[in-house]
């Protein structure tokens, strides 16, 4: 799990990083990536769509403010989730606007850090899902952004940058997989992540890494079907999500 923290308070944004820590210890997330910015247009500078999973946002900011940053962050990403930290809750009809995940006040809580981790893993529990690899490893398969098969073995490339391989055929582990209507095969000897795909286009699909993986001419239709499906059941478990809360 990536997350960015954009913040001009320091201080702030350390306290907020360690309750984090506390809550994810000893989940499939306490490996996370953390990135620190101290201003919306140092975060921006750097930013492309795909390349974080949650941005915590400071609203009260000089030039830019949180909601700014978002509105930016909307216009080309609309699954990472955001998150709004603040003093006042004066601005919380604007945090619907850009679709925001929580709103966290400041000066922060353990409860309230608490209430919004376990929010969050609810929202996704299939962040947990895992396939045991012939080493006895666990592969979380929400890690996964795509693998491919090279010289008899397997490559997985994941959004925490622990890139791993085995070896096993494509066959058998596209087998392993198949439980998992997520993970697809596009193309021959290359599996995506259809949570990591940011885009489609020129019969390709965009990865939150930048990558570009072909689809098979074979599999266009096929492949644009299951892609369809599967933005409209993330859709529809999003709005159900909404409803309950």
């Amino acid at each position: 799990m990536r997350l960015a923290f954009v913040d001009d308070d320091y201080g702030e944004i350390k306290k907020l990083t360690t309750m984090i820590d506390k809550e994810l210890q000893g989940t499939v997330y306490s490996s996370c990536t953390k990135q620190l910015f101290s201003t919306g247009e140092t975060f921006l500078s750097v930013w492309k769509p795909g390349m974080y999973d949650i941005v915590f946002l400071d609203i009260f900011m000089d030039q830019l403010t949180g909601v700014d940053v978002a509105r930016q962050i909307r216009k080309t990403d609309a699954s990472v989730k955001i998150i709004f930290c603040t003093t006042s809750n004066e601005f919380a009809s604007e945090s619907y606007c850009v679709d925001a995940s929580f709103y966290l006040l400041k000066p922060f809580s353990q409860n309230m850090v608490h209430t919004m981790v376990q929010k969050l893993i609810k929202v996704d529990s299939r962040l947990s899902l895992f396939i045991t690899l012939p080493n006895d490893r666990k592969l979380y398969l929400r890690d996964i952004i795509y693998g491919e098969y090279i010289n008899h073995k397997i490559f997985i490339h994941t959004k925490s940058h622990n890139d791993i391989s085995f070896r096993m055929s494509f066959g058998n582990f596209l087998e392993l997989i198949s439980p998992f209507s997520f993970l697809i095969s596009c193309c021959k000897g290359i599996i995506v992540n259809l949570y990591e795909v940011i885009n489609k286009e020129n019969n390709c699909f965009i990865l939150s890494d930048n990558s570009t993986i072909p689809i098979s001419r074979r599999k266009i239709k096929e492949i644009n079907n299951v892609y369809a499906d599967f933005v409209f059941e993330k859709m529809k478990d999003k709005m159900l999500n909404d409803e309950a809360n």
